[in-house]
């Protein structure tokens, strides 16, 4: 029997999820040619042993793809490459930030001061995240339809677009950051371009072709996650009202419903690898060269991990959930990214009593199988 992974979950995944980990722990997905694994222990195995599950031996290099560092490598190039971004994404640097972010959260959420109604999408959940990354990577947020625009097609979460309507976009996109090259490389700037532009890797500058893929690579993941993060706690909260009343009454509780929401309402549901060796799970032998897909969505609610798994709980005390990855590809901007969904919660508990679903709502949830939150959600607010 033919079954498809990405035209199954579309819709709605948590059914299809349920079923393959208990009766297909796994499976051959004929759409997308690859085992597809759901079970948590699997799902952890694979990302943990990049040796074995190899990010960088994803196929054959197109050479009319541009290639995006760190998601295509393993060891020894993965070292080197994501230790030019650790002296960036520094906890002791990111935490400075908190004042600005939550300065930012509070000027958006003047701008909708007294409507009541607001896609908070295009208010708060989008803007947010691209104003960080714009800062961290010092190019303009005037741009940030530009650079929302240039991320929807590289990610292939808009809707209904062809692979030829979206090459346009990809292709602006890297020549806007080919352009900054020679202008970095002649200054001292401390931003992220500047750092890439000037690092080295085995005595050797980076090429041109990967500085332009790492910044692509870096104002993709610098929006596209928390915004679907944050998307996706206020369409959860939106329907489940005493969670907001909760969250009003104890607003320490926000930490605990921003790790609930990664874990429950997952904004990453899979990622790939290519088996280096062959090897099997359950009995099933997967061979040398295969592709291996985890679906980190299925494995944060699997009951064998967590207690009560799904149902969204503040008072979970283990949420060791697999939303950023595991392992040497774990997300770097993790603690950015929760740090920005805090934000944005207290501002909005802070000024409004609670929110709804307005009747007749025109949401946009992303058109992508892999993330899932949306380009537009509606809230109705009510405030006291």
């Amino acid at each position: 029997m033919t079954q498809n992974f990405v035209s199954e979950i579309l819709p709605d995944p948590y059914p299809s999820y349920e079923k393959w980990r208990e009766e297909q722990p796994i499976w051959w997905a004929d759409d997308s040619n690859g085992w597809v694994l759901s079970r948590y222990e699997d799902v952890i195995g694979v990302l943990k042993n990049p040796k074995v599950f190899s990010s960088s031996g994803m196929g054959e290099r197109d050479e009319n793809v541009i290639a995006l560092p760190l998601l295509t490598d393993d060891p020894p190039r993965h070292t080197q490459l994501r230790s030019i971004i650790n002296k960036v994404f520094t906890s002791r640097y990111l935490n400075a930030l908190a004042e600005e972010i939550d300065d930012l959260v509070e000027g958006m959420l003047d701008d909708f001061e007294g409507q009541e109604t607001v896609d908070i999408c295009q208010a708060l959940t989008i803007p947010l995240p691209v104003a960080l990354i714009a800062k961290l990577m010092g190019i303009p947020f005037e741009r940030k339809d530009d650079f929302k625009r240039w991320s929807d097609a590289l990610t292939n979460t808009a809707s209904g677009q062809t692979e030829e309507q979206r090459m346009p976009e990809i292709m602006a996109m890297a020549e806007y950051f080919q352009a900054l090259l020679p202008e970095r490389r002649a200054g001292d700037d401390d931003d992220l371009i500047s750092k890439l532009v000037h690092a080295s890797v085995d005595g050797e500058a980076m090429t041109d072709e990967d500085i332009v893929g790492f910044c692509m690579l870096l104002l993709i993941a610098g929006n596209e996650t928390t915004t679907n993060l944050i998307s996706n706690f206020f369409y959860y909260a939106a329907n489940n009202l005493d969670l907001w009343s909760e969250l009003r009454a104890d607003p320490s509780k926000v930490d605990a419903a921003v790790e609930e929401t990664l874990r429950h309402q997952c904004p990453v549901h899979w990622v790939a690898r290519k088996a280096m060796e062959d090897t099997e799970f359950h009995g099933q032998p997967v061979k040398a060269g295969e592709l291996v897909y985890v679906i980190m969505g299925a494995a944060n609610r699997d009951p064998r991990q967590f207690e009560n798994a799904h149902e969204f709980r503040l008072d979970r005390e283990r949420n060791d959930h697999l939303t950023f990855g595991h392992g040497i590809h774990f997300c770097m901007g993790a603690l950015l990214g929760r740090m920005e969904a805090r934000s944005a919660i207290r501002g909005m508990l802070q000024r409004y009593k609670s929110i709804h679903h307005p009747r007749g709502a025109d949401n946009e949830p992303t058109h992508s199988s892999m993330l899932r939150g949306y380009h537009h959600l509606w809230l109705g607010l009510e405030t006291g």
